[in-house]
């Protein structure tokens, strides 16, 4: 499947005469996914798609992660100025048995960033604690709500599937279509006519993934067949 197919000399149809098809061009978008690991279990064995959970994410892992979705911009117009502010996680002391990010507020300045701290989050592995200390009340930033979602995002992060872990379904899926990667960087593949029928499993998984990503980011999928015929190509031209 790490093969580049090179479709220089093929043409891309949404209709046309099965007997002279290829197969089909795959492309899909993963964006910020965070599925609760009992439902993705649930939806692989349904449509009958190999379910790799993966190990449970380390809590130093799951804390970091959490606190780095904290990123927040904030646009200020006051007396005809527009001032941009920022809110944001960023490392700090901690010890082997307590995690410790603060969350600060950057002021966005020609010359000089300002940096206001507004409150220390940390998770101390020995009572299993979630904390937020020393709140700082900010005009701009609603703290208490960003230490609300860093503890919500922290116990989602430790259930849930990601989008490294999906990926790797995904690809093992695709790897049993013989699909080749077209392309290093990005998710879009050519199924080639054996298995072309089984994209619309594919398609279908990804759709209903959207509806259970915690993270409400759109995800995207679409394929169309690929053909290599001169009387099928005089037609398309």
């Amino acid at each position: 499947m790490d093969n580049v197919f090179d479709m220089k000399d093929f043409i891309g149809t949404s209709t046309g005469d099965k007997e002279h098809m290829l197969g089909k061009f795959l492309y899909f978008s993963l964006s910020n996914l965070l599925v609760e690991k009992e439902s993705l279990a649930k939806l692989c064995d349904e449509m009958d798609i190999p379910y790799t959970g993966g190990k449970r994410l380390s809590v130093a892992d799951a804390f970091r992660s959490a606190t780095g979705d904290i990123r927040e911009r904030y646009p200020v117009t006051s007396g005809g100025e527009t001032h941009i502010y920022l809110a944001y996680c960023r490392d700090n002391k901690h010890t082997a048995d307590i995690l410790s990010r603060e969350l600060v507020k950057e002021t966005l300045n020609q010359r000089t960033n300002q940096y206001e701290k507004l409150a220390n989050i940390s998770f101390d592995k020995r009572d299993h604690v979630f904390r937020c200390d020393n709140l700082m009340m900010d005009d701009v930033v609603d703290v208490r709500d960003c230490c609300r979602r860093a503890e919500e995002l922290f116990e989602l992060y430790q259930r849930c599937a990601n989008r490294k872990q999906i990926e790797t379904i995904c690809a093992n899926f695709l790897r049993s279509l013989d699909a080749t990667k077209l392309s290093i960087a990005g998710h879009m593949y050519f199924v080639p006519k054996t298995y072309m029928e089984k994209v619309d499993i594919f398609e279908d998984f990804i759709n209903l993934l959207g509806d259970l990503n915690r993270n409400n980011t759109p995800l995207m999928v679409n394929s169309f067949y690929i053909i290599d015929d001169e009387k099928q190509r005089g037609k398309m031209t």
